[in-house]
């Protein structure tokens, strides 16, 4: 039987955002511990749970410094992959939805939905292709250079933010674990 919520009027609960980590996650942990199956390192499994947060928040975060030129982290970072391809930063010179697909890490036609969007906006523009005439390439706009241009100082600053409560040591270690826990979501997804 199901114990109904309780309220606890008398009991001061800390606001969302004066929370520590370890307070968030308490209650979760202790649903861990009674659900998880008994191979579950919980020790992991918690940084995992702090991860999927963070990486709401830091989401939010970036989205929140966006918002002026009206796009998201997601459009930024196609624009972003546009501007790298157009300064010669990538392996490849033309970006297609499929390069896009497995660069990002997303379907196909979820770049599609991204690049449709862009291009409504006039941040993306339709060109014959130099190679062959049959195929159309996406390529920057005037105005999506601009904006790239323009929202670029801002977007690294955000980035800086994210870790300015670390000091270099700590950034050190942070980079090489996110490094691992990077290259094992590449290349080795459950």
């Amino acid at each position: 039987m199901n114990k109904p919520l309780r309220e606890n009027r008398n009991k001061k609960e800390p606001s969302a955002t004066a929370r520590t980590a370890e307070q968030a996650a308490h209650p979760h942990l202790e649903l861990m511990k009674k659900t998880a199956p008994r191979n579950t390192d919980r020790k992991k499994a918690g940084i995992g749970l702090l991860m999927l947060w963070l990486s709401d928040d830091i989401t939010q975060t970036v989205n929140r410094s966006l918002a002026r030129y009206g796009v998201s982290e997601k459009k930024f970072d196609v624009l972003m992959l546009f501007g790298l391809a157009q300064r010669g930063f990538l392996e490849v010179d033309i970006l297609t939805p499929s390069y896009m697909s497995d660069y990002f890490g997303v379907t196909r036609s979820s770049v599609t939905g991204l690049l449709d969007w862009l291009e409504n906006r006039q941040l993306l523009a339709r060109q014959a292709s130099a190679q062959d005439r049959r195929s159309l390439t996406l390529e920057l706009t005037e105005t999506g250079q601009s904006l790239l241009n323009e929202a670029l100082p801002g977007f690294w600053k955000s980035c800086e933010n994210l870790v300015s409560a670390l000091d270099d040591d700590e950034c050190d270690l942070l980079q090489k674990a996110l490094g691992k826990v990077w290259h094992q979501l590449k290349h080795n997804p459950q």
